[in-house]
């Protein structure tokens, strides 16, 4: 940075070069132009002088009057052509300085980005060894965007590695990039279209969007999902999610029924996916609290805990289960209510976030993330490892847990001056589901 101001500063002193030498120059030859012109017409008045006093003839007198004349035209053609000369060194002076600072600017901003992909580029095994391998809830948002600066750089000399894509897909969604993880997921799937688990997880952050373009995406990809593997019920209830969201009763009631067959009756979720049938069938639309109120299996990762395999296809061993114990699941179900004074102030067309982060570590990663259209509170929502935005931080790994239910017009997790806010910290009971309630009560500055 050092280097950046001393040369900045030399800079300044060549452009205060060119605009006050010229003026300097200029103000002396216009001095001796004016001193020129003073006694040409000092002459005209001492000819005038002469002839009256019969020293000079008229003849002669208009004769060295024409002459003076002339001279005094050259002197003012003379000055007007420096002063032009002037303005076109104080431009171009001008014009090179500006050119000056801004290639300064530009090389001294390379030389940051290029530390901070070397940086990037040498903490890229240990930081694998973290996130993808080990887990670590300690992972902090900093620590995933030099992940994905140095996995984006390893990957552009092995454009054709699926896994990778898909992986950097993951780790934008949970820096919030979408447009740069659609891309990645899209990489992925060029190379291997027919791969489940990326299929899966791009199908995910579709939904996670909510926007109708992207819910027709998402529909797409589940429905290829299901061709190579009908049994997969995490592609089934992401489908009835969809399809449910979009107002398709349709598929939604025929993908709801397909996924309670294999669903044990005295589960929960049976008594669930019951009620949004009976919703549709009753030509009425599941309302965002019901679908909140669903075991979230449209989130659910094909692979938690390790990186995404490069198969396309898997058994339906490797499926996770639908039946299931719910007890072998953690579930924390957030019941969200809103304080009255902050009713005025709940956007229009915002959004309801409710999430799980580690709270005794430092990092403010997620490990478990709803996302919803705002409606009516209260409203109750479950999370749990299907929540997870990446497969290697889930809500079971956690002890001490912060709940979050934020409320937000930008449709952003990251906290955004005027979110409203609310928190709480629990102990998680991994041997038990319970229930905690949060009071939206802050307004971020």
């Amino acid at each position: 940075m050092s280097v950046f101001w001393i040369t900045g500063i030399v800079l300044l002193l060549v452009a205060a070069g060119f605009v006050v030498f010229p003026w300097l120059v200029e103000g002396r030859k216009r001095q001796d132009t004016l001193t020129n012109t003073r006694l040409i017409r000092q002459r005209l008045l001492e000819l005038e002088r002469e002839e009256h006093e019969g020293l000079l003839s008229h003849e002669d007198r208009l004769e060295t009057e024409k002459d003076l004349k002339i001279a005094l035209l050259d002197e003012q053609d003379s000055q007007t052509q420096n002063a032009t000369s002037a303005r076109g060194v104080l431009l171009i002076g001008g014009l090179l300085s500006v050119v000056g600072v801004a290639v300064l600017y530009f090389q001294v901003n390379n030389v940051s980005a290029l530390n901070n992909w070397q940086d990037a580029k040498a903490q890229l095994p240990e930081l694998a060894e973290r996130i993808v391998t080990q887990g670590d809830a300690s992972v902090t948002e900093e620590d995933l965007q030099q992940f994905a600066l140095g996995l984006r750089t390893k990957l552009t000399s092995s454009e054709d590695d699926a896994i990778g894509w898909t992986l950097l897909g993951r780790v934008y969604v949970a820096t919030n990039r979408v447009e740069s993880a659609m891309d990645a997921f899209e990489r992925a799937l060029a190379i291997e279209p027919d791969n489940i688990e990326t299929l899966a997880s791009y199908s995910q952050m579709l939904l996670m969007v909510n926007q109708e373009s992207y819910l027709a995406q998402a529909k797409v990809y589940l429905n290829r999902i299901l061709e190579l593997d009908p049994q997969n019920t995490g592609a089934l209830g992401m489908l009835a999610m969809a399809a449910t969201q979009q107002g398709d009763k349709a598929l939604a009631i025929e993908t709801w029924q397909r996924l309670k067959a294999f669903v044990p009756k005295e589960a929960p979720i049976y008594q669930s996916i019951e009620a949004q049938i009976a919703q549709l069938e009753g030509n009425t639309v599941a309302t965002p609290e019901s679908l909140a109120k669903q075991e979230p299996l449209a989130g659910k990762e094909p692979s938690a805990g390790r990186a995404p395999t490069a198969g396309k296809e898997r058994s339906a061993e490797q499926q996770p289960s639908a039946a299931e114990p719910d007890s072998a699941r953690v579930i924390v179900s957030v019941n969200v209510t809103l304080d009255k004074s902050l009713t005025a102030k709940i956007p229009q067309n915002g959004f309801l976030f409710v999430y799980a982060q580690d709270a005794s570590g430092g990092s403010r990663m997620p490990a478990a993330v709803v996302k919803m259209p705002m409606s009516e509170l209260p409203i109750t929502v479950e999370l749990s490892d299907a929540n997870a935005v990446m497969p290697t931080l889930t809500l079971s790994q956690l002890s001490q847990v912060r709940l979050v239910a934020k409320i937000s017009e930008s449709g952003n997790v990251m906290k955004t001056s005027g979110d409203l806010q609310g928190t709480l910290e629990i102990t998680l009971n991994k041997s038990k589901n319970e229930q905690y309630t949060i009071l939206i009560n802050e307004e971020l500055p």
